[in-house]
């Protein structure tokens, strides 16, 4: 709640009014016994019949008036819950967005849905259903133990007394059931985590014949979260039945106490029946509580796994005092970065110049650096060491979003979202007029693939764009790209597992893109790399050779052998 409290931020008066609404329906529930005992003894025993009546039209008052704040009360709280779950939800995808690609390559994809999803269901529940019971039961409890102290002071004292048992026995289950079920959460998340690793890969999975084995791994874990609620419900039964239990010896004990002050003229017949009743009112919020305790433990679990994120402090931010970027002319340095994702630099005082509009390809082995040097001008990292500058200004002193809006990414397997192949090309400029769009469209070549598609542009594109060529995806980024018109380009094996006809369309659509653009490009093709003004070879984080295509083709060296390689590959 201490977490949570800050979401109410603007409606903390109503919260308050809420707080004093609970105090209204409390007493007219314990106000309405202490009529009933007045009505009792001095209108039924007494046969005063006016007296009766009197107090049985103030009686229904009073019940009118609960009956309407409970409802204030229980609306209210349950408006509330679900403002702080809509807070909740939004910083927690906020938060999400501002963390770097590195906790993203260290987490499992599934375990940050089930955190955003079930856990974040998980304390609405709470907040919509648990704390309107809570509220009204914690306000409940110690205005029925007053009522009862005003009824009978020794018959409160009884009560009384059965209270510690139950404190200690929620604190008990307060202690036990919270480890049980943070582990609870857990087994969940990793549920979700594996559900979704296959879904994803459910191609691979078939196509490798591994459906058994995926099935066991799931049967596994789906069984260990079994196992896990099992216990969670263990530790249930015994506190749900004890709290129950306390109640009713509680009632024995102002049965025996009460029926001993009566005989002796002490307490007369209303005060213990409206004791009794009270003392319903008493276990009553117990017995509630108890039963929304459990949903409030899980959503407390819930909370530590959803914190576990909020937690993680944003590595790549602004700075105190960061300026916003205007318009770049694209002039980049790398100067002496080193950059280590744990513990082993993969980058070692690595220094690159590319003047503005100029075109640097990167080429080299498969985990030599190349893309992580990519992304450390995409600002996706912050160097160990060193620096990356745009224009002499180093990239950790500038606003990112200044910076990113002059930057455009052409990746190796393209993403595209559930939408048309417009609202696709849209992304990079969500404000582009339909002209713009098509005019990028047509300078790629994605006219050409939309005319052959039900709808053109307006073609609807599944998830991921199945349905499409990885050509055809390539193309619809590289429009994208082409609308965003950056002055900085990465290009991150953007020609890559493309057949030959569509690599002649996109090497077409490539050249326009590059353009007058400040340009990286990694790439194993030489038709690729044949465009750029300097070619760089990159081995184990360090640039081994620099120079034009011809150049390094003339020299012996690590480029030559990758050139004859990728030639005898075609």
């Amino acid at each position: 709640m201490k977490r949570l409290w800050r979401y109410l931020e603007g409606r903390k008066l109503i919260a308050a009014l809420l707080i004093l609404v609970g105090a209204g329906n409390a007493a007219a529930q314990t106000g309405g016994w202490l009529l009933v005992r007045n009505a009792i003894d001095k209108g039924i025993r007494a046969h005063d019949e006016h007296h009766l009546t009197v107090m049985v039209l103030i009686y229904l008052g009073i019940a009118a008036a609960g009956w309407i704040l409970q409802a204030v009360l229980i609306r209210g709280l349950a408006g509330l819950g679900q403002r702080m779950v809509l807070g909740l939800r939004r910083e927690l995808f906020d938060h999400l967005t501002t963390l770097s690609l590195r906790y993203f390559s260290q987490q499992k994809a599934g375990w940050i849905i089930a955190r955003i999803t079930s856990d974040v269901d998980s304390v609405s529940d709470v907040l919509s259903q648990g704390m309107p019971t809570l509220v009204a039961n914690v306000i409940l409890l110690p205005a029925a133990v007053i009522a009862l102290l005003i009824a009978d002071w020794h018959l409160g004292l009884v009560v009384i007394a059965i209270i510690p048992p139950s404190l200690v026995l929620t604190r008990w289950f307060q202690r036990t059931s919270h480890v049980a079920l943070v582990e609870s959460r857990e087994r969940i998340g990793a549920v979700t985590a594996q559900i979704a690793e296959s879904v994803s890969g459910m191609a691979v999975v078939q196509a490798f014949n591994r459906e058994r084995r995926f099935q066991a791994e799931f049967d596994a874990l789906n069984t260990a979260n079994l196992e896990q609620h099992v216990r969670v419900q263990k530790i249930f039964s015994i506190f749900f039945p004890s709290i129950e239990l306390l109640g009713m010896v509680a009632t024995g004990a102002v049965l025996y106490a009460g029926s001993s002050l009566f005989s002796h003229h002490t307490i007369t017949i209303g005060t213990l029946i409206t004791a009794l009743y009270l003392l319903q009112l008493v276990f009553q919020p117990l017995q509630e509580l108890s039963d929304v305790y459990g949903q409030l433990q899980s959503g407390a679990a819930a909370m530590v796994k959803i914190a576990s994120i909020l937690d993680v402090e944003t590595d790549i931010a602004d700075r105190r005092g960061a300026q916003e970027l205007p318009r770049v002319e694209g002039d980049v340095a790398i100067d002496h970065v080193v950059f280590a994702y744990r513990e082993d630099p993969v980058l070692h005082g690595v220094d690159i110049r590319i003047p503005a509009g100029g075109c640097l390809a990167l080429v080299g082995e498969s985990g030599g650096g190349k893309s992580t040097l990519a992304r450390l001008v995409g600002r996706f990292y912050d160097p160990d060491a060193g620096e990356v500058r745009v224009d002499g200004v180093d990239l950790r002193d500038v606003q990112l979003r200044s910076y990113r809006r002059q930057l455009g990414v052409v990746l190796q397997d393209p993403f595209l979202f559930s939408g048309t192949i417009a609202s696709n090309i849209r992304f990079a400029k969500p404000d582009a007029t339909d002209e713009e769009v098509e005019s990028a469209a047509r300078a790629v070549g994605v006219d050409r693939i939309a005319a052959r598609l039900t709808g053109g542009l307006e073609h609807v594109v599944r998830e991921g764009g199945s349905g499409l060529s990885s050509g055809e995806r390539q193309l619809i980024s590289i429009a994208r790209a082409l609308l965003a018109d950056p002055r900085i380009l990465i290009l991150d094996e953007a020609t890559s597992n493309i057949d030959r006809p569509t690599e002649v369309l996109i090497e077409r659509a490539l050249d326009r893109l590059l353009h007058g653009r400040t340009s990286i490009i990694i790439a194993h093709r030489l038709s690729t790399v044949r465009r750029a003004d300097q070619i760089l070879v990159v081995e184990h984080g360090r640039i081994v050779q620099r120079g034009t295509y011809d150049d390094l083709l003339a020299q012996e060296g690590t480029f030559r052998r990758l050139a004859h390689d990728l030639e005898e590959a075609a």
